[in-house]
């Protein structure tokens, strides 16, 4: 912990404490290769504005969100499960998650800090009147989303746990199987690939125009045989000519890039270096009895 914030934790009348959070859309990365992140706080002790928080100069703005967010204390014999519920009024949330899948996976980031420690950009003037914006905080807690417990036209709410949390985990944690890669496809860890489409889920190959070049789908462009899109961190080729339709939904006239998961789906996107560093496969080829 920060002494800043130790020495603000025992003195008489402490500041107001101010939570803020983040949602770490993976696979979703600004034009630095950073990636996004949803940035909110819940407007506790009465701040109903929007914060400006990070890197010592308030450069990331954290709007408030309705939501309420609980259970986060530790104990002695587990780890906490919390819970963040969201208004859903709006159906913001809702529509949120159709194209996140739920954000089952997602982590979320919880800072606290203090009112005094909050850059000057937060207040009149620029200056802040309580005390030095040094942005100090408590350590940084990270959780990933485990579940969507509730939907409904009111509230949605999910429960998150611990990344230390390894409930239902088997050790050790790889299968040895013979011709099935364990690794997910286009993960930073194991896979690796960031190329362009390779081939559908049967292994067959994509013929892709614009593999170096692939932009996120829009509803507003008509798309031509051969063209490569992207939505999210799935990649998708446009089987037909003034193509309109979402390629989630047209499965016709759009096929996915989908790796087999054998070898010959890993030598389709890595082959040509597979003489030089051999093939990032994750499965165990040598373990085929003879």
């Amino acid at each position: 912990m920060q002494e800043q914030v130790q020495n603000e934790l025992f003195e008489m009348q402490p500041s107001t404490l101010v939570v803020l959070y983040e949602i770490v859309l993976k696979g979703i990365s600004d034009s630095n290769g950073t990636e996004k992140r949803y940035r909110f706080h819940s407007g506790e002790n009465g701040f109903n504005q929007s914060i400006k928080y990070g890197k010592a100069q308030g450069k990331y703005e954290y709007f408030h969100i309705p939501c309420k967010a609980e259970g986060f204390d530790f104990s002695v014999d587990s780890l906490p499960r919390p819970t963040i519920t969201f208004d859903n009024t709006d159906s913001f949330f809702s529509l949120k998650t159709r194209y996140f899948k739920d954000f089952i996976g997602y982590e979320v980031i919880r800072i606290k800090t203090f009112v005094k420690f909050l850059h000057g950009n937060n207040f009149p003037n620029n200056i802040n009147p309580f005390g030095t914006p040094s942005e100090a905080s408590f350590p940084k807690e990270h959780y990933v989303i485990n579940s969507k417990q509730v939907e409904n036209p009111d509230v949605i709410s999910f429960e998150l746990n611990s990344k230390l949390e390894k409930e239902g985990g088997i050790v050790p944690a790889r299968k040895i199987v013979y011709n099935t890669c364990q690794w997910k496809y286009r993960s930073e860890h194991g896979c690796g690939y960031k190329g362009g489409p390779a081939t559908d889920k049967t292994g067959k190959p994509l013929s892709c125009n614009n593999s170096l070049t692939i932009s996120e789908w829009s509803k507003t462009t008509t798309y031509s045989v051969g063209t490569g899109v992207r939505i999210g961190d799935q990649y998708y080729v446009c089987q037909a000519n003034n193509t309109t339709t979402h390629p989630e939904d047209d499965k016709i006239r759009w096929t996915q890039d989908v790796c087999p998961k054998n070898i010959a789906g890993c030598r389709a996107r890595f082959g040509i270096f597979e003489t030089i560093y051999g093939l990032p496969f994750g499965g165990f080829p040598g373990s085929w009895p003879k």
